[in-house]
């Protein structure tokens, strides 16, 4: 996959285009499935993150950690096409660990920072929720085996009418500079949000689990993006995506959000994260679901409280 063209994903300068980029993200992800968003995390806040990934995966090449979620309670079903993975050198293992809002604050205030959330409320609206918080570092030589999938479990055999509210999005937050191609980039068919994931023969079931995946999706309609640290990558459950072999000689590092409508279950934790119960914002604990008085209510989000929408509105003006 190091061979994908580099070209063909939209992009948007939200500090440059403000509100109109916003538009255009939203219209970007409704056509193609998938945009970038350009120099959108605050250098500190991007530092803090940086820092939070790197402190995790030193503990994991340490030993003092396991990969993905193994030992915990969330995520502890591997695909097979990484179970090789584990009997390799820990410096050559892709590192995933799920639920960073239950072990880490400092990836909370990245959830609803700007311009992020502004796009991620004006697409799916107020009736949101974040369902995943995962890191991910993928070192130079990585051994795990580039493929191409869709998100969200169960929901991954869905395609949505454009026209329709989306159920839900991801965002990748790059945390190391991309420059050129085969550094591990996020790659992806843009437009195929649009069109049933090419499942093989032999997967009635279409899971997601039995891999290697997408293997004979054509490699000229695939992209890969070029990036810097604090651009952001969009993109919708349905997209078929992923990302190159790293040939280069760093490591990648970044953070991947999932967020959704408020009844779909979330990905990696089963409770409000003690973390977010302790450091958040209201509109922070809102999105892990910490619903107050509504909580485990029949009816509490058949019509959304107004309390509710205003304090998981944008900050800015007009975002709403």
């Amino acid at each position: 996959m190091v061979d994908v063209p580099a070209e063909g994903i939209a992009e948007v300068d939200v500090a440059v285009s403000g509100r109109d980029g916003i538009a255009a993200a939203v219209e970007s992800l409704r056509s193609d499935g998938v945009v970038i968003l350009r120099r959108a995390v605050d250098p500190a806040l991007l530092a803090s993150v940086n820092d939070m990934v790197i402190d995790w995966y030193s503990r994991f090449l340490n030993a003092a950690v396991h990969n993905y979620s193994l030992g915990e309670e969330s995520a502890t079903r591997i695909p097979d096409l990484w179970q090789d993975a584990f009997t390799e050198p820990r410096e050559l293992q892709g590192f995933r660990k799920w639920n960073i809002a239950g072990l880490d604050s400092r990836i909370i205030p990245l959830v609803d920072c700007d311009p992020l959330y502004g796009v991620i409320h004006s697409f799916i609206g107020p009736d949101l929720s974040v369902t995943k918080t995962q890191m991910l570092v993928l070192p130079s030589g990585c051994l795990d085996s580039p493929f191409l999938h869709t998100d969200a479990g169960s929901l991954a055999d869905i395609v949505e009418s454009p026209d329709a509210s989306p159920v839900m999005v991801s965002a990748q937050v790059f945390l190391t500079d991309l420059p050129n191609s085969g550094m591990g980039n996020f790659t992806c068919v843009p437009g195929s949000h649009k069109k049933r994931y090419p499942w093989s023969p032999d997967n009635p079931t279409r899971s997601q689990l039995g891999g290697p995946l997408g293997q004979e999706i054509p490699t000229d309609i695939r992209r890969q993006v070029t990036v810097r640290a604090g651009d952001i990558a969009i993109f919708i459950h349905s997209l078929w995506h992923g990302a190159t072999s790293n040939t280069s000689a760093q490591a990648r590092r970044s953070v991947i959000l999932s967020y959704a409508k408020s009844f779909v279950r979330p990905y990696d934790y089963e409770s409000t994260p003690e973390p977010v119960l302790q450091h958040g914002t209201p509109r922070q604990r809102i999105l892990f679901g910490d619903l107050g008085s509504w909580a485990f209510r029949p009816g509490c989000f058949y019509h959304y409280p107004e309390d509710y929408l205003k304090t998981l509105a944008p900050d800015r003006a007009g975002d709403q």
